[in-house]
């Protein structure tokens, strides 16, 4: 440390709550007074932290107890501590909405079941698909205003059904393992909620797709439109709606989990995907969609399943995974990606005679202005996954050159601030959940 005449004063300007409102003042600047390295790294692990909550740097510094403990903002992180959530938004209402995920939409559902209950007709739209055509096995169903509050019912209970999985139920599987850091159990728990959606939503749309006409053609994906396109079975119509919930819940999601380096790309990607699908939807292109949601989200299977068991600590068997991973992305998010945007040109055209095309049919929505904007769509999504395939070399670079595991390239260190976040954990996630 030099002499006290060659310091040099540092300051910095933090702000605190008080009983007159928001204060601004001067302090010290901690790391300016010691050259202890060891005391420096702590330091800085306790700043990493604290901008992870939200903080201002410091706001929570052990020189200003006050400025922590009577701090409502403080004492309002505390609760998310004690959940173990971390917001990538402080804004009130991302806040108030992680505070009740579970609370408000059980709320807004019973009380729609209790609608009716006693005898109301509208709450039907909530449960069940409507606007039907035809009788018995010969029943369709075609697109319709009720569609919208169907996929608000299932937005509402993919949030509820998050709740309970990531803070009730899935953190159960590391705490059982002798997982104790905060962070990989909220991992785990993340990893393994939308490991559980994709698994169950792939199960439905496969066994949908091998009872289709178009099951491994892509030229049936435009025969005989638009007529067997506008009238589309139960279980298509029920899979469409149910993955426009699942994506719009996602917009939520991204906000009230831990920000990433891609936050901004992973919201652009969900954005172009609830754009996709409705797109799709409205122009009766559902048999396109369909089959090129499960394609896209095939690979997610072998990353969240090495996500899990890298956070319970393996590390050979996840290198494995993050491998088949890698070659399926490449088979599915590119090749076959690309393979479906050609077709929309060269088989498209080829099975939509000109006189069912827009505006001369009826229902038909097959022109080009239109293709355009969903090929416009398609491709900003491929550059979105391009962007991500370049962070996927990093990581294979990173296991088979410099021979390290294959961690998470979107996400910061794993290993800052893991064991001082790991007493979070000792007390149950759930116990303000709701």
């Amino acid at each position: 440390m030099p002499p006290l005449e060659k310091r040099q004063p540092h300051a910095m300007a933090i702000s605190e709550h008080s009983q007159n409102g928001l204060v601004h003042r001067i302090v010290n600047d901690p790391s300016a007074e010691t050259d202890d390295p060891v005391a420096s790294y702590k330091l800085k692990a306790r700043r990493l932290r604290q901008r992870r909550q939200g903080l201002p740097s410091a706001e929570l510094s052990e020189r200003s107890p006050a400025a922590s403990i009577g701090s409502p903002r403080a004492l309002s992180l505390s609760k998310f501590a004690k959940r173990n959530v971390v917001l990538s938004s402080h804004h009130p209402v991302i806040v108030w909405l992680s505070k009740n995920e579970l609370s408000l939409p059980l709320t807004v559902l019973c009380l729609v079941h209790f609608c009716q209950w006693v005898g109301y007709e509208w709450p039907s739209a909530w449960f069940s698909i409507q606007h039907s055509v035809g009788a018995g096995s010969e029943q369709r169903y075609v697109r319709g205003v009720h569609d919208a509050t169907f996929v608000v019912c299932w937005v509402l209970r993919i949030v509820a059904a998050r709740a309970v999985m990531l803070h009730h139920v899935l953190p159960l599987v590391p705490r059982l393992l002798g997982v104790k850091s905060a962070r990989k159990i909220r991992r785990f728990g993340e990893s393994g909620w939308f490991l559980s959606y994709i698994i169950f939503s792939l199960s439905i749309g496969f066994r949908t797709w091998q009872q289709s006409p178009y099951y491994m053609n892509t030229r049936s994906l435009y025969s005989n439109y638009p007529e067997e396109h506008a009238l589309m079975p139960y279980d298509l119509k029920w899979y469409y709606l149910v993955q426009t919930a699942f994506w719009i819940s996602n917009v939520y999601t991204i906000f009230v989990e831990e920000r990433r380096k891609d936050h901004m790309e992973m919201l652009a990607h969900h954005v172009v995907t609830i754009a996709l699908v409705v797109s799709s939807y409205y122009f009766h292109f559902t048999r396109f969609g369909h089959a090129f949601m499960l394609v896209m989200d095939f690979p997610d299977i072998f990353l969240s399943s090495a996500k899990l068991l890298r956070y319970l600590g393996y590390m050979t068997v996840p290198n494995i995974l993050f491998g088949a991973f890698t070659v399926s992305w490449v088979f599915t998010k590119h090749y076959l990606c690309l393979k479906m945007m050609l077709s929309i040109w060269t088989e498209g055209p080829q099975e939509i005679p000109y006189e069912k095309q827009f505006p001369r049919y009826p229902n038909s929505y097959a022109s080009y202005p239109i293709v355009i904007v969903i090929w416009i769509i398609l491709c900003v999504l491929q550059a979105i996954l391009i962007y991500w395939f370049v962070m996927i070399l990093r990581v294979l670079q990173r296991v088979l050159i410099q021979g390290k595991d294959a961690a998470d390239n979107r996400s910061d260190d794993e290993e800052d601030g893991e064991s001082d976040e790991s007493t979070v954990c000792e007390s149950k996630p759930t116990a303000e959940q709701g």
